[in-house]
């Protein structure tokens, strides 16, 4: 039995001597947190809360003319208009339910030649073509609105 318990003894000492550390000086190393990796969205309109879309576009007047027959934003969207006149004379930028223009949807500010000025309105919420002109030259500076 005091050959056993030596025995032992012994083994304890050379295991202890050989893992280079005692039984009361070993400390645990913190393992450090794994990162989890959350996929990340981006969009190019944030989108409120109310899951009301935001659009900017830009409207240039130039040669009693816009420079675009056909604008296209998501219906019911909050429309901030860039309005610019790179004419001599006035014009502005309104939105109507038809050519008729009996209804209107929006109707901004006329401005001067040369002159820029940012609006804002709410698209309607029912998809289709609306219409847009200048109400300073209704029969030639004219497009299509479209809600989508």
């Amino acid at each position: 039995m005091l050959r056993r318990n030596v025995l032992l003894g012994l083994l304890v000492v050379v295991l202890v001597t050989a893992g280079g550390c005692s039984p009361t000086s070993a400390t645990a190393t913190p393992v450090p947190p794994v990162a989890t990796k959350v996929p990340v969205t981006a969009t190019a309109t944030p989108v409120p809360v109310s899951g009301t879309q935001n659009v900017t576009i830009t409207v240039i007047a130039k040669n009693m003319a816009f420079d675009q027959k056909t604008i296209t934003v998501p219906a019911g969207a909050h429309v901030t208009v860039v309005f610019k006149n790179e004419d001599t004379v006035p014009h502005n930028f309104a939105v109507y339910e038809n050519p008729s223009a009996q209804t209107k949807i929006f109707q901004g500010k006329v401005i001067n030649g040369g002159e820029e000025v940012t609006e804002e309105f709410d698209a309607p919420a029912a998809p289709g073509t609306y219409f847009f002109r200048c109400n300073v030259h209704p029969q030639i500076m004219t497009g299509e609105f479209i809600t989508k």
